[in-house]
């Protein structure tokens, strides 16, 4: 384990082009639009400024993350720091939702039903994942992948999806099912999160 501080930063890539439309994008690949370009530069000058310059990058293989990740380490100057692209970190899978405009799915199943299939711990999308599925295989890569690196010290950064970070931020903040329901994660959000030596969260501040 290294010495100084252990810094583990989660960040939501910027706005999708479907995240504009207001369309379900799951497994989807589309790129940033404008708007998410814009954040990922916001978000890097706000880790210069803080000093937590990536030392290890850990993402999702989705384009749109490729690029905030991209987009950060031009800002930052760090375009030779070791990233890691995990399949796990993916977007959850929204089924038979995904290509749909979310206010048109709603009018087709009920306001009600699609937030719960949103929002809610266990209720699952047809043919999709539900929140505690994604949990299940982010939760893995974070115990054995990413948090061993993480311990060697230095900040790492994690660049994932909306409900991938809130499957892993219910983890690192001790969330119940219920809480995790109103845990919302804005494009761009992120959280920077201080480790101590036994691995156990002694510090949190939101950073966008």
């Amino acid at each position: 384990m290294g010495s100084g501080p252990i810094n583990l930063v989660v960040m939501r890539h910027g706005e999708s082009e479907t995240n504009a439309a207001n369309i379900f994008t799951g497994l989807d690949d589309p790129p940033l639009s404008v708007r998410g370009r814009d954040e990922a530069a916001q978000v890097a000058h706000r880790l210069g400024l803080a000093g937590l310059i990536p030392a290890r990058i850990f993402r999702s293989p989705a384009i749109r993350v490729g690029e905030t990740v991209a987009i950060v380490e031009q800002v930052l100057g760090i375009g030779d720091t070791p990233t890691t692209s995990l399949p796990a970190l993916n977007e959850r899978d929204y089924g038979a939702l995904t290509g749909r405009n979310k206010e048109e799915a709603a009018s087709e199943f009920g306001a009600d039903q699609v937030r719960r299939w949103r929002r809610a711990y266990t209720d699952t999308p047809p043919q999709g994942e539900s929140l505690r599925d994604t949990a299940a295989r982010v939760l893995a890569a974070y115990v054995h992948i990413i948090l061993p690196a993480v311990m060697a010290g230095g900040t790492t950064l994690v660049v994932s999806h909306g409900n991938t970070l809130r499957a892993l931020c219910m983890a690192l903040d001790g969330l119940t099912p219920a809480q995790v329901e109103s845990f919302h994660l804005l494009t761009g959000a992120t959280i920077h999160y201080t480790l101590s030596a036994t691995t156990a969260i002694v510090g949190r501040s939101v950073l966008a």
